[in-house]
């Protein structure tokens, strides 16, 4: 072979070996990171060369980390809610990622493949992370953040007087399509920052309709427009019209409304019409001693009336019309009145006593003080609604509904003008301060471990009351409502002093509770102030609930920190001794739950009901504080 000929093949074997060692490196190293990203492939700055899928996955997450902090707002009509992507249910395409990452470098002519691994040392591959919406984690974030924050609709509700029955048209709330939210992220996600979901207020209607409760009024008057004879044991009285129209009792919270007579509130009216009869303290009944519960025994009692009455007198009042009897003369310009017979309520002293004892209360089971200036209108309401539960019993099941028990305040039941809120401003409403007796028994229910039915906070914090854990009163809406979740008996006893208000339950201690603390954040301009209670029952089982309230960002604003003074002035004298820290609130539980409407009627919407859990502010007027 002649010499050039050597040259020139062993010129070519130079680059032949290097191509060969290049495609042996480039099989081993295929072979040795199997299914692994090649080197020098990011995202975001997140190298991602030598991991594995579930590495990759572990990536995504991070990323979606980011994501919670890429503010983001929900606007529903004018109202703007601050939240974030991942919380409206953006999300990192994992799966994309991991497929393009693991491609990354790959495919293509095979042949090429060694040379495009060789050039993997010298050069980065940046992929772009994909997102996708969650359509349903989007509907679930959406109903989480409007949670609260938009109008909730206000069902019609009755006014009841004198005159008879009138109905208050409802009004109607807002929504949003919650299916739709996803759409919404993702045509926000095009658009680019700053990211805006747009969600279209919907109109949500009262649940009932307008003419059910009319029809329902319609009823009521109808039945009480005429006098009607009550006969006891052969005694006769005649009601007149508004005194059986004081006795209604409305149920416009259930999904048909109704209307009844109280039973509590006829026989209180009645049996000083029957004063041949027995007096009710002859019952057996508890006084507590050096703080013991004590039961006095009674003599055998016969009382206006039992617990039927007020059925037998719906009863009557839409049964037929009387009829004339022929044989006895009658002015035909007088008409006929209808006429009912109730049965006494008797009661043997010695069973009184024996019930009493089965109740199971014999101990304190909670207790709670509350602060309050001297001698002032709201302290005397205090006292007052403190004298009308004194020694109430709730029994094992029952439901303790505070307006049922204390009745409605009137300057003719003994209350005072004094401070409340009314559309979040400082006002004197017969009744006032009564919001603070509220606060105190509701602490007491708290730490007895009662279960919560309805309440409202404050909409005002008020810095002698627990913050967070408190509650308000107006009449009808809103109530306070606990239920008695023991087999025992639990006996109400308010005690005063002429600075403070304790109120006391008695039974038989079965519930450790505690108080875990509380955390806020701002709802709007308001501020949610959330309250976790831990009850531990009798079995070893143990519960979590909370208690919360919104307060307002001052005196005469919304959680938007818009005004809600009336557009016209008016002057209100408030009790002098009443402050901007001595007052009361409007709002569903005092600020939760409503039950009620104010004392007077509420100057610009209806009260609303919330559960223990309130989702709205409300413009009711709070007597109370």
């Amino acid at each position: 072979m002649s010499i050039s000929r050597r040259k020139a093949l062993a010129a070519l074997s130079v680059p032949v070996g290097l191509l060969l060692l290049l495609y042996a490196a480039w099989g081993i190293s295929t072979i040795v990171d199997g299914e692994r990203v090649a080197r020098n492939v990011s995202v975001g700055n997140i190298e991602l060369g030598g991991l594995d899928s579930a590495d990759i996955q572990s990536v995504a997450s991070d990323l979606n980390d980011e994501l919670a902090r890429e503010p983001a707002t929900l606007a529903v009509g004018e109202t703007v809610l601050d939240t974030n992507l991942f919380e409206v249910g953006v999300r990192i395409d994992s799966d994309q990622l991991v497929a393009d990452a693991l491609a990354a470098r790959q495919g293509g002519f095979i042949l090429g493949r060694p040379f495009r691994w060789a050039a993997s040392f010298f050069n980065e591959v940046e992929l772009q992370a994909g997102y996708v919406v969650d359509d349903e984690a989007s509907a679930q974030a959406a109903k989480a953040i409007i949670d609260g924050r938009l109008v909730q609709p206000t069902e019609p509700y009755f006014e009841v007087d004198a005159g008879g029955l009138s109905v208050v048209p409802g009004t109607d709330g807002a929504t949003i399509a919650f299916t739709e939210v996803g759409a919404s992220v993702q045509e926000a996600l095009d658009t680019g920052k700053p990211y805006v979901v747009s969600a279209p207020p919907l109109p949500v209607p009262p649940s009932v309709e307008l003419a059910t409760f009319q029809a329902v009024a319609d009823e009521a008057n109808q039945a009480t427009a005429e006098p009607i004879i009550v006969e006891l044991l052969g005694q006769p009285t005649q009601v007149e019209v508004a005194q059986l129209r004081s006795w209604i009792l409305l149920d416009s919270a259930a999904a048909a409304p109704d209307w009844s007579f109280d039973n509590t509130t006829l026989v209180r009216d009645l049996r000083p019409l029957f004063p041949d009869m027995a007096d009710e303290d002859q019952r057996a009944r508890f006084t507590v001693i050096d703080g013991e519960p004590v039961i006095i025994p009674g003599n055998e009692t016969v009382l206006c009336c039992d617990a039927d009455s007020a059925e037998r007198l719906k009863t009557a009042l839409l049964g037929p019309a009387p009829e004339q009897d022929e044989e006895v003369e009658h002015d035909p310009e007088t008409p006929l009145l209808r006429t009912v017979t109730f049965a006494p309520d008797v009661a043997d002293g010695a069973e009184g006593v024996a019930e009493l004892e089965a109740l199971g209360i014999i101990e304190e089971i909670a207790t709670f003080t509350t602060k309050h200036s001297c001698c002032q209108n709201r302290v005397k309401n205090i006292q007052r609604m403190a004298g009308i539960v004194q020694g109430y019993i709730v029994r094992p099941g029952e439901l303790f509904d505070l307006n049922e028990v204390a009745g409605r305040r009137t300057a003719a039941g003994g209350f005072l003008p004094a401070g409340a809120i009314a559309q979040g401003v400082l006002e004197a409403q017969v009744g006032g301060g009564v919001s603070q007796f509220t606060t105190t028994i509701f602490n007491t229910a708290f730490f007895a471990g009662m279960d919560f039915v309805e309440y409202q906070a404050h909409s005002i914090y008020f810095s002698r009351y627990p913050r967070g854990r408190e509650a308000t009163i107006s009449w009808p809406k809103p109530d306070f409502i606990f239920r008695n979740n023991t087999q025992y008996g639990v006996l109400v006893w308010p005690t005063w002093t002429e600075t403070s208000i304790t109120v006391t339950f008695y039974s038989t201690k079965n519930i450790e509770v505690e108080d875990l603390g509380r955390t806020e954040r701002a709802q709007g301009a308001c501020t949610r102030v959330t309250t976790t209670r831990e009850r531990t029952f009798e079995d070893g089982s143990v519960e979590r609930d909370t208690v919360f309230a919104v307060y307002r960002p001052g005196e005469g604003l919304d959680c938007n920190g818009n005004s809600t003074r009336p557009t016209t002035t008016t002057t209100t004298t408030v009790d002098p001794g009443t402050s901007s820290t001595d007052t009361t609130t409007a709002t569903t539980t005092d600020t939760t739950a409503p039950t009620t409407a104010p004392t007077t009627a509420p100057t610009t919407e209806p009260p609303t009901t919330e559960t223990t859990t309130p989702t709205s502010e409300t413009t009711t007027t709070t007597v109370g504080g």
